[in-house]
């Protein structure tokens, strides 16, 4: 009878074998190593099918053949964490960014931020967005000092560098996106089935990552130069407010 440890062992060595054709599986016979090879395959395959539904716009930046080699080597070297393959593709931006062949697509890697990003914010839990009747009982000042906890779908986008938003524009039937035209950011959220996104300034992209950080309203928005207002009007108008923390450890509204 084995014991934990070694058969601890033999199952890392089999989950080894299974995402690498480098590890070979001890102890099996030649038609038990084919069998593990097509396994093996099929769920590379099925990976990178995955993966190229999720990176819509990558792909439609570099085209279905160039994309699949790209996820192809991936795969091959990042180990699936999950068995859902919904949950496939949170390192594959920072491998864009470390791919030698995509050097001269240095954009790429943050295309690749925003397709994740979509892409989990299309399978993000549901909740309940905040009543906006209930702000009643709160003044100006405990308002002020609550911190907002947004819908598990909403996610910012930021780019230093490259106009995503334009891209993303491109891609739906705008004008050509030009390269030179700096970074720019994306608030992404769903509404029912459907995954949507809005370009943000640089101050109110800043408000946001603050307000997503767990500052206090007053805080996020200080010195912003932002129009709260406005801001806030979309959040609440969009019903992308799923909370607000009131401090003193008072019951979230």
């Amino acid at each position: 009878m084995l014991s934990r440890s070694c058969y601890a062992a033999r199952l890392g060595a089999f989950a080894a074998s299974l995402g690498s054709d480098d590890v070979p599986l001890t102890g099996v016979t030649s038609a038990t190593q084919e069998r593990l090879s097509v396994y093996r395959n099929n769920g590379r395959l099925n990976r990178i099918a995955a993966l190229t539904d999720a990176f819509v716009n990558v792909v439609q930046l570099v085209g279905e053949d160039y994309f699949h080699a790209l996820a192809r080597a991936y795969v091959d070297r990042t180990p699936a964490k999950s068995a859902n393959l919904h949950e496939d593709g949170a390192e594959l931006a920072a491998f864009i960014r470390n791919f030698e062949p995509a050097a001269d697509m240095p954009y790429l890697g943050d295309v690749a931020d925003v397709d994740w990003r979509l892409h989990r914010a299309y399978f993000a839990d549901d909740a309940d967005a905040v009543d906006g009747a209930r702000l009643a009982g709160l003044g100006p000042e405990r308002f002020a000092a609550a911190s907002l906890r947004l819908m598990p779908s909403v996610a910012l986008a930021r780019s230093s560098l490259w106009p995503i938003a334009d891209i993303l524009r491109m891609h739906d039937g705008g004008p050509p996106a030009r390269l030179d035209a700096g970074g720019q950011s994306i608030l992404i959220w769903r509404e029912a089935f459907s995954v949507h996104w809005q370009a943000l300034g640089m101050a109110e992209a800043q408000a946001v990552a603050a307000l997503m950080a767990g500052a206090s309203i007053e805080a996020a928005l200080a010195d912003t130069g932002v129009d709260a207002n406005s801001l806030l009007a979309q959040l609440f108008g969009r019903r992308l407010v799923h909370a607000i923390e009131v401090p003193h450890h008072e019951t979230p509204i």
